[in-house]
């Protein structure tokens, strides 16, 4: 046991890998529909560690990067570096691939290169591109929730922790727009970043991103002619339904208290508390523009919003 003085005296400052998303030894998941762009994105990530640049304006922590791919061959992937301009040389990339006509990767059969990549370069960060695409050690079923959450997501945990390092499960979204297989693997992982392409405004990406550790966001991407993600500098004025309902209610209310749960409940809004009150958090501006100051206010142990609304100026 430790009293407050302990546990202040002991506390170390997190570190991370790319500030305010990744910390070190952490297990993270990206996730996209077929051709959005999941491994550009990720190759891009790789490039502003590996070289200690910042990664869509965040800091990074300089690391050498291990990109393990089951879909594309190295020829694949010379030729989307150089399409991007990445500045990966031998000190800072490795790569390995799936070759054709030999059995899936295997995590043991990976592990020579975990223990080198960790000892001999001091690496940090891997990415797993596809999560689907390697082995373990036995069998198991993507839509199960106990073999997702008990026995997939902790075997990479627990390569994070022995080998000192971050992850970055690189996966599918369904039909329904959330990842492949069980909830447990968003439930089990630090972080999940999904990108979403906007089906009437071409090259037009969103960034939602999620986190135990650090604030959520949702931001607007596009894709250069080098197929480098950008911040797009037309700012999206567009709202998730749960919060077009939840304005279109505030408009006509003007001004009123509320808690996360009983406003799901008043509107009948299909989504859980939590993902809620993290899509409320991440658009306080965007609703600010259009006239919706919302504050949170800590009432014993439940959290209210207060929410006022005033007719948004029109320039």
């Amino acid at each position: 046991m430790e009293t407050i003085s302990e546990m202040r005296k002991n506390l170390t400052k997190k570190d991370f890998i790319v500030e305010n998303l990744m910390k070190s030894n952490g297990l993270y998941c990206l996730v996209a529909r077929p051709k959005v762009g999941k491994s550009l994105f990720a190759l891009q990530l790789a490039n502003s560690i590996a070289t200690g640049n910042t990664f869509l304006g965040l800091r990074t922590c300089p690391s050498p990067v291990l990109y393990i791919s089951t879909e594309m061959d190295s020829m694949q992937i010379l030729d989307r570096i150089d399409k991007m301009n990445l500045q990966f040389n031998d000190d800072n990339f490795r790569f390995k691939e799936q070759k054709l006509n030999e059995r899936k990767l295997n995590l043991m059969d990976l592990r020579c290169e975990f223990i080198e990549f960790a000892e001999e370069y001091n690496g940090k960060f891997v990415i797993i591109d596809m999560f689907t695409g390697v082995n373990l050690d036995s069998d198991f079923d993507l839509n199960n929730y106990q073999d997702m959450g008990q026995v997939v997501i902790p075997k990479y945990r627990e390569l994070c922790k022995k080998h000192n390092f971050t992850i970055l499960l690189v996966h599918h979204l369904n039909k329904n727009n959330t990842s492949l297989g069980s909830t447990a693997i968003d439930g089990s992982v630090d972080g999940k970043i999904t990108l979403k392409e906007d089906n009437n405004i071409k090259n037009k990406i969103i960034l939602n991103y999620e986190s135990r550790d650090f604030a959520g966001f949702e931001i607007v991407l596009k894709r250069n002619e080098n197929l480098i993600f950008e911040i797009s500098e037309v700012e999206s004025n567009d709202l998730n339904s749960n919060l077009i309902l939840f304005l279109n209610y505030a408009i006509k209310q003007k001004e009123f208290t509320f808690t996360i749960s009983e406003i799901i409940s008043k509107l009948n809004l299909l989504i859980t508390p939590s993902a809620f009150g993290r899509l409320l958090n991440a658009n306080i501006n965007n609703l600010k523009k259009e006239g919706l100051c919302i504050e949170s206010r800590r009432t014993g142990e439940e959290r209210t919003y207060y929410a006022k609304y005033n007719e948004p100026s029109i320039e």
